[in-house]
């Protein structure tokens, strides 16, 4: 089997042309690239779509911002700033796009995806003053996901023309996070088997998890669900959440996972939203199972390379109308034993089993779902006073 090569092995040597688009895999080595080979002599912009991942950058050697300085010049300087930083510095003026040799648009999907949900000005603005050909200045913009690019098409038809497209995505050639193994789920109550599934893992072998979901609201429910297991999670969000402020335990581990790649002691189970869904490198080799609570292709992506290795089960939602493969290890109170539909029903609800409607599934669902497993279910009718019941027998196989 041919070694797989990073992104460096494939663009070293390559001149890469103004408006030039590099679509790469999770795992493929795209900052090592930027960082060692893209930059060379000269001044240079680095654009990122959140402040974490701008921290992360910061760390690079010869970046400056509006929070950190350096001295003199020597042969090249990165200026790191986020996107709307940017709109808002060329909002009336774009002069200053002239001074670099190369603006770095990392995570350009975020840029589009972001301006399209707020609707934001100053975002509006970068995408009118990054999206343009310069001649003194080279523009490279880097995503794994380009799905937001093709919608911004619809706006900017010329786009296509523009662009210099260097598409790895499907490449079997290049480096690229593996998972063993995938399961899906369709509503956020089904984790808790995911969880379940894995509590020996948990317990004895320190595996750590990652739970990727929007609301914040969704993120505690989560915390919860986690804590009834006897497992330890956190929650981070943004920082500049003022409505709903992390505490100084949330900033403390939001520190220590940007600036060390793991997640501290006693934490087992990192819970984020999408203000980490970038910008976050987890190189902790005990996080092994990652849930991504979205449908979103995009976000499912970047959110499964946070982690920066392999990893034993990645979990997604799906559209899909089926419940997915669950595993549900029934009390034995429940066993070999003649239940009414509405018994049926109050177990059903006590594992809070949801289809993707968020409604609880029909028992004819919960049938399938234990059959497929290891359970046999009958069903045995009986009439007493003229009134006929159906009751449900549920053995092991």
């Amino acid at each position: 089997m041919n070694k797989k090569q990073f992104l460096s092995y494939f663009l070293k040597d390559k001149d890469l042309d103004n408006n030039s688009l590099v679509i790469s895999p999770t795992g493929s080595g795209k900052t090592h690239f930027i960082f060692n080979d893209l930059i060379k002599k000269g001044r240079y912009l680095y654009l990122c779509d959140n402040e974490n991942l701008k921290t992360v950058i910061e760390e690079q050697e010869r970046t400056f911002s509006n929070r950190k300085t350096i001295e003199g010049f020597d042969d090249f300087s990165v200026e790191v700033m986020c996107y709307k930083e940017f709109g808002r510095s060329v909002r009336y003026n774009n002069d200053a796009v002239n001074q670099y040799e190369t603006i770095v648009c990392d995570e350009i999907h975020n840029l589009i995806d972001y301006q399209t949900f707020n609707n934001d000005v100053e975002l509006s603005h970068a995408i009118k003053e990054l999206f343009k050909e310069y001649s003194k200045t080279k523009i490279v913009y880097f995503t794994a996901t380009p799905f937001y690019l093709k919608l911004l098409e619809k706006d900017y038809p010329a786009l296509t023309e523009m662009l210099t497209v260097i598409d790895f995505s499907e490449s079997k050639e290049i480096r690229r996070y593996i998972n063993k193994r995938e399961a899906y789920i369709n509503h956020l109550s089904q984790v808790q088997f995911q969880l379940d599934e894995y509590q020996q893992s948990f317990e004895y072998a320190n595996l750590k998890c990652l739970i990727f979901t929007r609301e914040i609201s969704a993120m505690k429910s989560l915390e919860e669900m986690c804590k009834s297991r006897n497992l330890k999670p956190i929650c981070i969000w943004s920082r500049n959440n003022q409505i709903i402020e992390m505490d100084l335990e949330q900033l403390r581990v939001r520190d220590y996972l940007l600036k060390n790649g793991a997640l501290p002691e006693p934490y087992n189970v990192l819970i984020i939203n999408r203000a980490l869904e970038t910008g976050i490198n987890i190189t902790d080799k005990d996080m092994n199972l990652a849930i991504v609570n979205t449908t979103n292709l995009t976000q499912q992506i970047q959110v499964r390379g946070r982690i920066r290795h392999d990893i034993d089960l990645l979990v997604v939602r799906t559209k899909e109308q089926k419940l997915p493969d669950i595993k549900i290890d029934l009390d034995e109170k429940f066993l070999n034993d003649e239940l009414t539909k509405y018994e049926v029903e109050e177990i059903i609800v006590s594992l809070n089993l949801k289809n993707k409607k968020n409604q609880y599934i029909t028992v004819a669902k919960f049938r399938e779902v234990l059959e497929k497993y290891k359970y046999i279910v009958r069903t045995k009718r009986k009439t007493e006073n003229y009134v006929k019941t159906t009751y449900y027998i549920v053995s092991e196989k």
